[in-house]
C-alpha cells in the first residue's frame, strides 16, 4: 500500500471492517425467552419448521399445548416475521461501518508533448464526519433492533391467542355436534310416537308436521356445526403451519357440566400485569427512543462534512530529446576536432552540441482537506421532519397504552361475565330443568303426562347443555383474548434478565 512503511497497517484496517458480524442468533433466543415468559411455550425458531405433519388419525387427540408450540414453531407468518430480526441486526451493523476510503489518480498530457502530469493522494481520502455520526447512526439502529425483537415475540403472543381461540371453538363445535345428534334422537322418538297417536286418531297432522319440521331443523343445524368444525379444523391447521395436512384428527373433549374457568383477577392487577407484560407497548416505546435518536442523527448531519488525506502532484516536463547514435557520432566528431586543434587532452566541460537539454522535473506532497461549506443547505428540513416523527411516535406511544387499557377492562368484562353466566345456568336453570325432567318421567310413568311431554323436556334439557356449553366456550375464547391483552399470562411471570438498551 503506497505510503505505508508497515503493510501490518493495511491489513489492521481491512481486518477490523471484515469483523463486523451480521449473526442475529442471540437476538433471535432473546425473543425466544420473552415468547417463553409469556406463554410458557418456548419456540424452536433456530431449527427449520417442520415441513411433514405428524401422523395423526381418526384415534390422535390433538391437546392445546401441542398444538401451541406447534404454531409458535411452524407459524409460516411468523417466521417471516422473525427474520426482520436479522434485518434490524445487519442495520446495526452497518450503522457502526465507517465509509470505505477513496483514492484518485489522475493523469494530464502536455499538449506539446513531453512528460505527463500526474496527480494522486499518496494515502486515500477519508471522511471524518463519520467520528461524530456513527454513536448517533448505532443508536437509532440499536433501537430499531430491540424494537424488532419486541415485535416478534409479541407476534408469537398474538398467534398463540389464535391457536387458543381456534382450539376453544372446535372443542365447542365438538361437543356442540354430539348434542344435536342426541337432541335428534329425541326428536325422532317423538316423532314416531305422534305418528303412532296419529294413526290411532289421538294426535293431528299438524303436531306431526310440527315434529318432523323440528327434525329436519336440527338435521341442519347438524350439517352446518360440522362444516363449521371442519372450518375450524383447516383454519388451526394453518396456525400451525399445516394447511395442507388431513383432518382425521380430534381435539380434547369439553364437558359443559364439569369444565369451569377460573376467576379473573382484580382489573387494577390485570392493568398493572399489561404495563409490564404488552411487549408491543416495549416496542412502542423503543420506537420513540429510536425516532428521538433520529433526531440527534439529523442534528449532526447537518455539521459540514470534512475529508482528510494526502495529496501526491508531479509537475510536467517539455518534450525530451532523446540522444540517437547519429547524434552520439556527432558529438565524439566535434570533441575529436576540438582537441586536433588545441593539442590538448580533454578536460571537462566536454563539447557535445548534439546533447540532450535536460529538464527539472517538481514533485509536490502534503496534506489535503476537504470541507463542505454549509450555507444554504443545513438539514433544517430533516431536522424537522425528525423532530415530528418523533412526537408522532410519542402520541401512538401514548394512544397504544389508553387502546391496551381499554380492551384489557373490556376482555376482563366480558370474561367475567361468560364466567356467571356458565356458573348462573349451573346453579340455577339446570337444576330446575333436571327437576322439571323428572317431575315429567314421573308424570308419564304415573299416565298423567302424555310421552310428547316427557321427549319436550328431554329436548329442553339438552338445549339448556347445549346453552351452557355456549358460555363455556366464551369463557374459554374470552380468557385467551384476556391473556393477549395482558401480554401473556393471567399470572405474574417469574423474574428473568431485561432486554439489553
Amino acid at each position: 500500500m503506497p505510503g505505508l512503511k508497515h503493510p501490518a497497517i493495511g491489513w489492521l484496517i481491512v481486518m477490523v471492517g471484515g469483523c463486523a458480524t451480521v449473526d442475529p442468533a442471540p437476538k433471535v433466543r432473546e425473543a425466544i425467552d420473552l415468547v417463553e415468559q409469556r406463554t410458557g411455550q418456548k419456540p424452536a425458531w433456530t431449527v427449520p419448521w417442520d415441513e411433514q405433519p405428524p401422523n395423526w388419525d381418526v384415534e390422535t387427540i390433538l391437546n392445546l399445548q401441542d398444538a401451541v408450540g406447534m404454531g409458535l414453531r411452524n407459524n409460516r407468518k411468523l417466521r417471516a416475521d422473525l427474520e426482520m430480526i436479522g434485518q434490524a441486526n445487519a442495520d446495526l451493523v452497518q450503522a457502526g461501518l465507517l465509509k470505505n476510503p477513496m483514492f484518485d489518480f489522475m493523469i494530464m498530457f502536455p499538449d506539446g508533448g513531453g512528460r505527463t502530469m500526474l496527480r494522486s493522494t499518496a494515502l486515500p481520502m477519508q471522511a471524518l464526519q463519520d467520528l461524530w455520526l456513527i454513536p448517533a447512526r448505532k443508536e437509532a439502529a440499536a433501537a430499531e433492533l430491540q424494537q424488532a425483537v419486541l415485535r416478534v415475540a409479541d407476534t408469537a403472543v398474538e398467534t398463540a391467542m389464535q391457536v387458543k381461540t381456534v382450539y376453544a371453538r372446535l372443542q365447542y363445535t365438538q361437543r356442540a355436534i354430539e348434542l344435536i345428534q342426541e337432541n335428534m334422537a329425541v326428536v325422532d322418538q317423538s316423532t314416531r310416537l305422534i305418528e303412532v297417536r296419529q294413526t290411532a286418531g289421538q294426535a293431528t297432522q299438524v303436531e306431526a308436521n310440527m315434529s318432523r319440521i323440528r327434525s329436519l331443523r336440527l338435521r341442519s343445524e347438524l350439517i352446518a356445526m360440522q362444516a363449521d368444525y371442519r372450518s375450524l379444523q383447516r383454519e388451526l391447521l394453518m396456525l400451525m403451519g399445516f394447511a395442507q395436512a388431513g383432518d382425521s384428527w380430534k381435539v380434547e373433549p369439553l364437558s359443559e357440566a364439569t369444565d369451569a374457568p377460573e376467576s379473573p383477577a382484580e382489573e387494577v392487577a390485570l392493568l398493572t400485569l399489561a404495563a409490564d407484560q404488552r411487549l408491543d407497548l416495549k416496542a412502542a416505546e423503543w420506537n420513540v427512543r429510536a425516532a428521538e435518536a433520529e433526531v440527534r442523527l439529523m442534528r449532526r448531519e447537518a455539521w459540514p462534512e470534512v475529508g482528510l488525506g494526502f495529496s501526491f502532484e508531479r509537475s510536467p516536463a517539455p518534450r525530451s530529446r532523446n540522444l540517437g547514435i547519429p547524434g552520439q557520432v556527432g558529438n565524439a566528431a566535434a570533441q575529436g576536432a576540438v582537441n586536433g586543434l588545441t593539442g590538448m587532452t580533454p578536460q571537462p566541460p566536454m563539447v557535445e552540441p548534439f546533447s540532450v537539454m535536460r529538464r527539472e522535473v517538481t514533485y509536490t506532497l502534503g496534506p489535503m482537506i476537504q470541507m463542505e461549506v454549509p450555507i444554504f443547505d443545513q438539514n433544517q428540513a430533516q431536522i424537522a421532519k425528525a423532530f415530528h416523527e418523533f412526537r408522532q411516535r410519542l402520541a401512538e406511544y401514548e394512544a397504544r397504552g389508553q387502546e391496551i387499557s381499554r380492551k384489557v377492562r373490556e376482555a376482563r368484562v366480558m370474561y367475567a361475565q361468560a364466567k356467571e353466566q356458565l356458573e348462573f345456568y349451573r346453579d340455577s336453570v339446570m337444576p330446575e330443568v333436571e327437576r322439571n325432567l323428572q317431575l315429567a318421567q314421573q308424570s308419564f310413568v304415573a299416565g298423567q303426562e302424555d310421552l310428547t311431554v316427557y321427549l319436550q323436556v328431554q329436548e329442553d334439557l339438552i338445549m339448556t347443555r347445549l346453552k351452557m356449553l355456549e358460555f363455556l366456550r366464551d369463557s374459554l375464547v374470552r380468557r385467551a383474548e384476556l391473556e393477549r391483552e395482558v401480554g401473556g399470562r393471567l399470572e405474574a411471570p417469574p423474574p428473568a434478565t431485561q432486554p439489553s438498551e
